[in-house]
């Protein structure tokens, strides 16, 4: 306590300590900081718990994105370079190009064919525990509807079994629409159709969106993203997102292959533009072929044929084949004759050796008739007379016999039509047969003058088409440089970057909750912001006690006289005496704003250490309203007190309790009266005071807190030194500004401040272990360490 005289010194000016403690507390206090900073580390740690577990509930609950691309080239060939001719500035054409072409990829036109190729129509979404999982490529059924039915409309699929399911719009409504795959079921209106794939599983639940062409077509502008990539290089990028990676690997590769073919097009296209606009050029020849060609093309479209000569030979060919087919159709109608004759006469024997030439299902139907046959032949032999088996062999051939006889009757009726058609085609090769040679004359005539006038306009159109092509202008041809990939990674929401903001985002609250709870945070902390805020003197620190250890012990002075406790309020002493209180005859006033703020705690152990330095003290318990000095003492509970005293109905001497120590005395409270303010105004306190000043050295008086009665402040006017306790991490500031407006307004003199409960940032040490058995366990330690002794 060497430092604290200065302290002790300060002089009190009331008039301006309140605007000077406003000043000071507006000043950043880096003690009070770090305490509060360790105080909140239990809000830092569930901070930063509920940032990451916001974080994984979402990474839980969201679907993540994937990202397929495909680098396309775009090589350039201007053909009027070819000849010689002035081409356009290439920085500009590139330019020009990868724009247009960007345009063209992103467009609804180009976009309409990607939707046709396809199945972008119909969405599987898997039901899962926390989020749905959108199937695409392994999917358990395919579903096709009435596309004129259907517009877009989405609805729940739970898979049954292997073979059934059931459709509703809500899963959780009753009202469910049971099918079997395979097979059409009707519902809200509309035709369905789900078919299993080998990818199919049960006991899942599907949902199916099925939207419309715009609706597609939205889809895929919003995802799209095609940007050129590199300008000297003419390479454009196509990229697209969502959250299936096959989905999307198949969307980039389809826009990839059908610019590649639309640019292929495009170039037999603009072939075809070149060679109309020559012909244009050769319109007066064109218009003598023209009619050449109006004619061998009547010839050709009425007489079916551009060659008659050649067409003589494929007929006579045709009616060869004719007359063999008919010749076989002739001679199946006899085989079928011959078959039919024998089963008429029930000739088995000859059916059995016969060997003709029929379709399968007869020969099939013969061949049971034989078998049947001979298993009839040997029941007969076997069994003499009647017999089952020889029934039931007969009732089979019978049946057998049926059914040839209904085969041949069919055989014959179609044996019949295709030998009508045949005669007719014969007739109609052998019509033509006899019109085709004066035919071939009159065309082979007109082909000749046909000849003659091409020759002249071949030679005068290759005269005529070497700068016309030159103006035919730049093509553009395709080549995809990267394929669209599969992507094996997500493009978001990354676990990782989302996990580190998550702890960033929590340190921001924390140091935000931290500045907020300082700025708002309205009890003392430290004896730095104690000082900063008031300007009477801070007489003595008190440390922090366990609350058990101080229930435990009531007074720690005589329990632990060697603790740091003890030395606290012996340094507590020699500021006092500093501040004179060393005269004799020293009343002791002790209060503070409100309970809790430790006022009886210091009291009695204050009383405690005065009494052991020799001196006679007494307490008077004040506190007549909530009365505590006794319990420190261990006395019990007695009606004679203070109240009794300054009712007039005891006298001190009898009241005064005695304590474990022989210079200590107590005067307890007594019976809590209705009127405790007014007993401190009597004339009895007055006379009590000068009384025990008679015979004690200290009089301590542990009176009410002042923010709460009055009472207190009548008891402070009696006292030489008054001490107002302030408890750390418990009192509020205000507390300091109501104490100096009472001090102003009641005049009151010698006020110091006690500061208690402090934090003493040297571990166990200020936990009251033994003081110098501290110090000796560490000399024991560091011997231990360097081997000493």
């Amino acid at each position: 306590m060497s430092e604290r005289p200065s302290r002790y010194q300060r002089n009190l000016n009331l008039e301006s300590s309140p605007q000077q403690a406003n000043d000071l507390s507006d000043a950043f206090d880096l003690s009070k900081f770090f305490i509060l900073l360790k105080k909140s580390l239990i809000w830092f740690v569930l901070f930063i718990t509920i940032c990451v577990a916001a974080v994984f509930l979402y990474l839980r609950y969201t679907n993540v994105k994937y990202q397929s691309t495909a680098e396309l080239k775009l090589n350039k060939r201007s053909e009027a370079s070819l000849f010689g001719f002035p081409t356009v500035s290439e920085e500009s054409s590139n330019l020009n190009s990868l724009s247009g072409e960007v345009e063209l990829i992103r467009s609804k036109l180009f976009l309409k064919e990607v939707v046709k190729q396809l199945p972008l129509d119909v969405t599987y979404e898997l039901i899962g525990r926390f989020k749905n999982e959108e199937r695409y490529k392994y999917i358990p059924f395919l579903l096709s509807y009435e596309t004129e039915c259907v517009n877009s409309t989405s609805f729940f699929v739970e898979i049954v079994d292997q073979n059934n399911f059931r459709i509703s719009n809500d899963p959780e409504s009753e009202k469910w629409i049971s099918g079997s795959f395979g097979k059409p079921v009707r519902f809200n209106g509309c035709n369905y159709l789900l078919k299993k794939t080998g990818n199919f599983f049960a006991d899942q639940t599907m949902f199916i969106s099925i939207k419309n062409e715009e609706q597609v077509l939205d889809y895929l502008e919003s995802k799209l993203q095609v940007a050129p990539e590199n300008l000297n290089a003419n390479t454009i990028r196509i990229a697209f997102e969502d959250y299936n990676p096959y989905k999307v690997q198949d969307i980039v590769q389809t826009i990839s292959e059908l610019y590649t073919d639309y640019s292929r097009e495009q170039k037999n296209k603009a072939n075809q533009l070149k060679i109309t606009f020559l012909n244009t050029q050769l319109s007066e020849i064109e218009s003598v072929l023209e009619n050449y060609e109006s004619y061998i093309e009547s010839f050709t479209l009425k007489n079916k044929t551009s060659n008659p000569s050649r067409d003589l030979n494929e007929v006579i060919d045709q009616i060869i084949n004719i007359d063999s087919t008919i010749y076989s159709i002739k001679y199946q109608k006899t085989n079928l004759q011959e078959l039919k004759n024998n089963l008429q006469q029930d000739s088995i024997n000859k059916l059995i050796i016969f060997n003709g030439t029929f379709n399968d299902q007869i020969n099939k139907l013969i061949t049971e008739y034989r078998d049947v046959a001979d298993r009839l032949a040997l029941a007969e032999m076997r069994y003499k007379g009647e017999s089952q088996v020889i029934d039931e062999a007969k009732r089979e051939l019978n049946l057998i016999d049926d059914r040839l006889k209904q085969a041949i009757a069919y055989s014959f009726e179609t044996l019949d039509k295709q030998l009508e058609r045949a005669n007719q085609r014969k007739g109609n090769l052998i019509s033509t047969f006899n019109e085709l040679p004066a035919k071939s004359n009159e065309l082979n005539q007109k082909m000749r003058f046909y000849s003659i006038y091409e020759e002249l306009y071949l030679s005068l159109m290759q005269k005529k088409t070497e700068f016309q092509i030159a103006k035919a202008g730049t093509l553009a041809e395709v080549v995809i440089l990267t394929p669209a990939n599969y992507p094996r990674s997500s493009i978001g929401p990354s676990p990782k970057t989302l996990y580190i903001g998550s702890v960033i985002l929590g340190v921001i609250l924390c140091f935000v909750f931290l500045i907020l709870r300082y700025l708002l945070y309205d009890q003392i902390i430290s004896l730095t912001e104690l000082e900063r805020i008031t300007r009477l003197p801070i007489v003595g620190t008190i440390n922090r006690v366990r609350s058990g250890l101080a229930k435990k012990s009531g007074v720690l002075v005589f329990d632990k006289p060697r603790s740091q406790i003890s030395e606290n309020f012996r340094a507590l002493r020699t500021g006092l005496n500093f501040m004179g209180m060393n005269k004799k005859e020293q009343v002791i006033a002790v209060t503070s704003s409100v309970s809790g703020e430790g006022k009886t705690f210091i009291a009695v152990n204050l009383a405690a250490v005065l009494s052991l330095s020799n001196k006679k003290v007494i307490i008077l318990d004040l506190d007549m309203r909530k009365p505590r000095t006794q319990y420190a003492f261990n006395i019990e509970k007695n009606d004679e007190g203070i109240s009794a005293i300054l009712s007039g109905n005891a006298s001190w001497e009898a009241c005064v309790q005695k304590t474990q120590n022989e210079n200590l005395h107590l005067i307890p409270s007594g019976v809590i009266p209705p009127n405790p303010a007014e007993l401190l105004e009597s004339e009895y306190f007055e006379q009590l005071i000068s009384s025990l000043k008679d015979s004690y050295d200290i009089i301590i008086l542990d009176t009410p807190p002042i923010g709460l009665v009055s009472d207190g402040i009548i008891a402070l006017k009696h006292s030489n030194q008054s001490l107002y306790i302030v408890r750390s991490d418990y009192s509020k500031r205000g507390f300091i500004r109501d104490l100096h407006r009472n001090v102003e307004l009641n005049q009151l003199k010698n006020i110091s401040i006690v500061f208690n409960a402090a934090k003493n940032n040297k571990g166990g040490y200020g936990y009251y272990q033994d003081y110098y058995d501290e110090s000796s366990k560490s000399l024991s330690n560091l011997k231990k360490i360097f081997n000493i002794g």
